[in-house]
């Protein structure tokens, strides 16, 4: 099953706010996603390019991705109502805030929510859900990373995983959530930031990709020649195939950024 995303975002966009003295990098954007036959997509992502807003586009890029806990439902409904959110408040936060304050004060927030509705609805067997954002300013990243979803960048010759995950490490409790939204009160999110270079390559997966697929196929796919699109396409296409053929249950999401120096020039200052 396709998943219809949040918001729908150009192929190629411009990485708002320039650093003096750095290139003004372009985005290249590739998203996909889907279940196995005869289940529901409990992942969601959602991608945010603003271009009119100036105060919105003194934010940046930002994409998001989660992985809904099955449950009735509860994940699906965990999943898209954290993205769709934390990508629309994120651009209503105050001005003073720096984006790691306003992610944090935001997923607080959302978290809280979704302990009282736990409460409030059992039937929906927990809402709990995996969460990792990106937002991309100027030639900087700012992430906020909880659960298992895992965020890749290739640079150059370099492979290398940017998350951790936030799962029991005993054999029998690997796959159990030990960080999420929705999970505790006392919400932790790892916060990181870094410099980004044209030619960087990030891919943001669930686990449908990386534990179905496993490193080295992903490492594979992020060095194959192909647009943003094409290689997010052929990673999820590639697990769900895999899935069907051994019986597997895994949700399946790739979102593919690829970063270069944009061409054109800069707009001037406005009269």
């Amino acid at each position: 099953m396709k998943q219809k995303d949040t918001y729908f975002a150009p192929e190629n966009v411009v990485c708002t706010g320039i650093t003096p003295g750095k290139p003004l990098l372009q985005l290249q954007l590739g998203h996909a996603s889907a279940a196995v036959p005869g289940k529901d997509n409990e992942d969601f992502h959602g991608i945010v390019t603003p271009h009119e807003d100036r105060e919105a586009q003194s934010r940046g890029v930002a994409v998001a991705i989660a992985d809904g806990v099955s449950g009735n439902g509860g994940g699906r409904l965990a999943s898209e109502t954290v993205v769709k959110s934390l990508l629309r408040d994120f651009y209503g936060a105050p001005v003073s805030w720096n984006i790691a304050r306003a992610l944090d004060q935001l997923l607080r927030s959302i978290n809280d929510w979704l302990l009282s509705e736990n409460a409030r609805h059992p039937e929906y067997g927990g809402m709990v859900t995996t969460l990792t954002m990106i937002v991309f300013k100027g030639n900087r990243y700012h992430m906020a990373h909880v659960g298992d979803t895992r965020v890749y960048r290739r640079r150059g010759d370099a492979f290398k995983q940017l998350t951790i995950d936030h799962t029991w490490e005993r054999g029998d409790m690997r796959h159990v959530l030990k960080r999420a939204v929705g999970l505790d009160s006392h919400l932790v999110v790892d916060y990181t930031d870094g410099e980004l270079i044209p030619g960087d390559i990030f891919l943001m997966a669930s686990d449908g990709i990386w534990e179905v697929l496993g490193d080295r196929i992903v490492r594979e796919m992020m060095f194959k020649a192909g647009s943003a699109q094409s290689i997010a396409d052929e990673l999820v296409d590639r697990s769900i195939k895999n899935q069907v053929r051994y019986m597997g249950r895994n949700d399946a999401t790739a979102v593919v950024i690829a970063l270069d120096e944009y061409s054109a020039a800069p707009p001037g200052p406005e009269a």
